[in-house]
């Protein structure tokens, strides 16, 4: 059985991974109640227009994702991993409680919108260093099982999005009455609020790490990521893209999907989401264990890739059956905890240590910056067809097969295996 060697470095880890629930609350937060949000920040008179917009602006903060990699790479390469981890976390607290006090379209027009972009924007550069930092933190550590403490990671992320779930259901039920009152929006300005309180334990229970002077140690240029693994960039990026889309269509898009198109109340709606956000909770670690055991995680990932494709092929049938439907999408999210479980660490590891943290966080966050459009293409397709989401859960699962594939071949994994 294997042992867990947990240094300074690692425990500095897990607590600093548990600003990971606050980074990933704030950020569901927004996919969870984009219905509403919709009708707060945008013109109301054509309902489906206004969740597009809503949906596209949960994308825009995707789009700032790159510049935060940029930004808490190099932080976080010269002056210290977790200082640069620790960083990030205020620049997502700060504007999603602010984004829980904007004034509606009806109050300020267009400025509205506007500011909600911005604020989504810097959402957006804080996760471009958070998540990427911590795989890069864990890398670094002397733990032997360096998968598991990835996974953790994931663990982490779920238990965000299930608090923000949990907190959802919760507003839900308690302001509903609200819309009845002249207060329609306190049903989600409640949860984006409640992030402050978040923070404030968040920094009490993790103080700020010291800044260091790496740069005689490490010293880089972007060029040199691009001339020495440009092949690895490209391929890492796309891993991340692939999971990136079906995390965001599991774990935030579906809330949308079961109301609007399977027409499944709120309540219940957000009921079943956390269900599979417990299911997950248990998963990501259970996984993350067994991971060190095979040293090539990548072709044996991809067994689980096809247990995805065999959950995406049940879940088609939710046009028949609710159950069923649910029955596949448990298969799916079990398959995706497996493979994210074996191949995240993948995104530190395979990268020259000069700069890993850039290069993780760069490539992790190319992907997932087209992966935040996810929900967007998923509303369009669903729209299309009643079988328009499974089509695009099965094309993307069938690419990311494909990309593991060339991931195995690049000189950076095969250098892993030796190692």
């Amino acid at each position: 059985m294997n042992k867990f060697k947990l240094d300074k470095v690692s425990q500095d880890f897990i607590k600093t991974s548990f600003g990971n629930v606050l980074e990933w609350y704030d950020f569901t937060i927004y996919g969870l109640f984009a219905l509403q949000i919709s009708r707060t920040f945008f013109p109301k008179n054509i309902p489906f227009i206004s969740l597009l917009l809503v949906f596209a602006t949960f994308g825009v903060g995707f789009l700032a994702r790159p510049l935060g990699s940029f930004i808490f790479g190099i932080i976080g390469d010269r002056r210290g991993k977790l200082y640069a981890v620790n960083l990030s976390i205020w620049l997502m607290a700060i504007p999603t409680t602010l984004i829980g006090f904007l004034p509606s379209y009806e109050v300020l027009g267009i400025l509205s919108p506007i500011l909600l972009v911005f604020l989504r924007i810097c959402q957006g550069i804080s996760a471009g260093g958070q998540f990427s930092g911590l795989i890069a933190v864990a890398v670094d550590s002397d733990a032997p099982n360096k998968p598991f403490l990835t996974s953790l990671i994931y663990t982490i992320s779920v238990l965000g999005c299930f608090l923000a779930s949990l907190v959802g259901s919760i507003s839900i039920a308690v302001f509903s009455n609200s819309a009845h009152s002249g207060f329609p929006s306190l049903v989600w300005r409640i949860p984006f609020i409640l992030s402050m309180v978040l923070f404030l334990i968040y920094s009490r229970m993790v103080p700020e790490f010291p800044k260091h002077n790496l740069e005689a140690e490490h010293k880089f240029t972007l060029a040199d990521i691009f001339a020495k693994q440009p092949k690895v960039l490209i391929y890492m990026s796309l891993l991340s893209f692939t999971t990136g889309t079906i995390y965001y269509i599991l774990f935030t898009y579906l809330v949308t999907y079961m109301q609007a198109h399977l027409h499944l109340g709120k309540q219940l709606a957000f009921l079943e989401m956390n269900g599979i956000l417990i299911v997950s909770i248990f998963l990501y670690p259970l996984f993350g264990y067994f991971a060190n055991r095979h040293a090539c995680r990548v072709s044996y990932a991809k067994r689980y890739v096809l247990l995805m494709l065999f959950g995406a092929l049940i879940f088609a049938l939710s046009v028949v059956n609710v159950w069923l439907g649910i029955i596949g999408l448990l298969v799916m999210v079990t398959g995706f905890c497996a493979v994210t479980s074996f191949v995240t660490s993948l995104f530190a590891e395979i990268f020259d240590e000069a700069y890993r943290m850039t290069a993780c966080s760069l490539s992790f966050n190319l992907g997932i910056t087209l992966a935040g459009f996810a929900p967007l293409v998923a509303e369009l397709v669903s729209r299309a067809s009643a079988y328009g989401l499974t089509i695009l859960l099965m094309v993307i699962i069938l690419f990311m097969y494909w990309i593991m594939g060339k991931i195995t071949q690049t000189k950076g994994y095969k250098k892993l295996l030796r190692v």
